[in-house]
């Protein structure tokens, strides 16, 4: 029994680490679509046909630090998938660890690291076709939180009884959240972040007009050059008052879910802790949009928001699965 619990606290802690890696992976995402650099290397998966960036005199339309941005990029999620294929192995390797819950997740990441892989490429061959890299973008949010929940599977922690009560509530919390997620990759694939320039309305002296079946085109053609962004102003408004309405409906909700909470789950003080640090991250992640706007999307805090969707996803996560069990 001793040495199975050691099988299976290495593959938590190797969970652990490829977690805080995929968050790192995430963030530098972020960094490179931020700086446009997306296309900084405007072949895959080398960079001018060079594993490493090639020297500038080589390459006349080389934009070196967008290249090594783009690259770095890369070489990390290089780094994720050996780390995702080692975890994969050790699970269907070890009988200890072949258990169903743990072969579920596994093909779960067997199946997101191919599709991530070939949308990682099309991306770039698709110019940043924004329905490409939004399917990218929440392809590492997922990754991460199967990751997580593999960490959380084979950690070593005491498991308490499982409250039906308020699982379906936070089940919805999370569905929520994660709409959010889709609307703010989206918003942030066709580069509508800055689209409005007041606060709380788009443009406050002026009347608001929404255009829904143009910002939610999913099909846009393939072929053009999507960096920057190609949608009128007009349209890429709506997307980003869509997604400031998103993070409003979605506090309101777990403010709701907490005042029930509170009230149903005074013997589970443990999952009361994980949604009171929900709500902070929230309060953050909101203080975080607002600064967006109000400074013009500076980098620290653009990362920022980025980083705390994934803290946001995962705890939401943690709560279910402690809940669950």
């Amino acid at each position: 029994m001793a040495r199975t619990h050691f099988k299976n606290s290495f593959l938590a802690n190797l969970s652990l680490s490829a977690s805080i890696f995929a968050l790192c992976v995430i963030a530098l995402g972020a960094f490179t679509r931020l700086i446009d650099a997306g296309l900084g290397c405007p072949d895959w998966p080398g960079c001018y046909g060079h594993i490493i960036v090639p020297a500038h005199d080589s390459v006349t339309s080389l934009i070196v630090y967008k290249a090594w941005a783009e690259m770095i990029h890369r070489y990390f999620v290089g780094g994720l998938s050996i780390l995702i294929l080692t975890i994969i192995v050790l699970i269907f390797g070890k009988k200890s660890l072949r258990f169903r819950s743990n072969i579920i997740f596994a093909i779960c990441l067997i199946a997101l690291l191919s599709y991530q892989i070939m949308l990682g490429q099309w991306t770039v061959t698709l110019k940043l076709l924004p329905i490409i890299v939004t399917q990218h973008l929440l392809g590492g949010y997922l990754i991460l939180s199967i990751l997580w929940l593999i960490f959380l599977n084979n950690s070593l922690n005491q498991k308490k009884s499982h409250v039906k009560n308020i699982l379906p509530w936070a089940v919805l919390g999370l569905i929520f959240l994660l709409l959010q997620i889709t609307l703010g990759a989206w918003t942030s694939t066709n580069y509508a972040s800055l689209s409005c320039t007041d606060f709380p309305l788009c443009v406050n002296d002026q009347a608001m007009h929404w255009h829904f079946k143009e910002a939610f085109n999913l099909f846009s053609p393939a072929g053009i050059n999507y960096e920057g962004g190609v949608l009128p102003a007009i349209i890429r408004q709506t997307i980003q008052m869509l997604h400031r309405l998103g993070a409003l409906i979605l506090i309101f909700y777990w403010l709701v879910f907490f005042a029930m909470a509170n009230l149903k789950l005074k013997h589970r003080p443990d999952l009361l802790k994980i949604i009171y640090i929900i709500l902070g991250l929230l309060c953050v992640q909101l203080s975080l949009g607002i600064s967006n706007v109000i400074f013009q999307l500076p980098l620290i805090i653009a990362l920022s928001h980025t980083v705390v969707a994934a803290l946001l996803l995962i705890s939401s996560v943690t709560l279910i699965f402690r809940g669950a069990v």
